[in-house]
């Protein structure tokens, strides 16, 4: 009677937990990314890391910030004086259990993009991403590029990426970035998405 009680136990515990689990599946798990969230110091929305604006190279025109845009919604700005150099922004979320895939979707606006010399992951404008370990110091992979923007593109657009999340990956860095690119761009509206589980 209580082998059969244990059974049934975990049964039920691995039922729920494969249930809770599912759940996650198509959903967006990092409300963040409207950037309408913000802290008590209501500098800069939650969830992400802006750079310090007194530093360099940020003094020297660099710029990334958020504004409200004319739908009356905020919308990250990112601004890069220069081809050369990068100008972005972090956020990290942690992420649930047994996820082998993601979903990335974005809006974006490319203003007067020039493109500069090849960038490591990919010079351009957009959202880049990298997956840490449970140390949160093993970094899985450098940063890959989602749903790259070409300098002739003038109006929102609508950006879809699928990553593969490594086995031993418990959290996702993103980065909105002009990487090696002179213009300006707006991004709004991102969304990860668990859409795949691993047995």
């Amino acid at each position: 009677m209580k082998k059969t009680s244990l059974f049934i136990l975990a049964l039920l515990l691995a039922t729920s937990s494969a249930f809770a689990q599912s759940l996650i599946l198509g959903r967006n798990i990092f409300p963040e990314g409207t950037f309408d969230i913000f802290g008590e110091s209501r500098l800069y929305p939650n969830g992400w890391k802006f750079p310090d604006p007194n530093d360099k190279p940020w003094t020297a025109g660099f710029r990334a910030d958020v504004v409200k845009g004319e739908a009356g919604t905020k919308e990250l700005r990112i601004v890069n004086p220069d081809t050369v150099g990068f100008t972005g922004v972090t956020g990290t979320l942690v992420l649930p259990p047994k996820i082998d895939r993601l979903r990335i979707t974005y809006r974006i606006l490319p203003k007067s993009l020039e493109f500069g010399a090849p960038d490591p992951a990919g010079n351009g404008a957009g959202i880049y991403a990298r997956f840490y370990d449970k140390d949160t110091k093993g970094v899985l992979g450098g940063w890959v590029g989602g749903g790259p923007v070409k300098s002739t593109d003038t109006e929102w657009q609508d950006k879809e990426t699928i990553f593969t999340v490594p086995p031993s990956a418990v959290s996702l860095e993103l980065q909105v970035a002009l990487r090696s690119a002179k213009g300006e761009i707006r991004v709004d509206d991102i969304e990860v998405v668990p859409v795949g589980m691993s047995d």
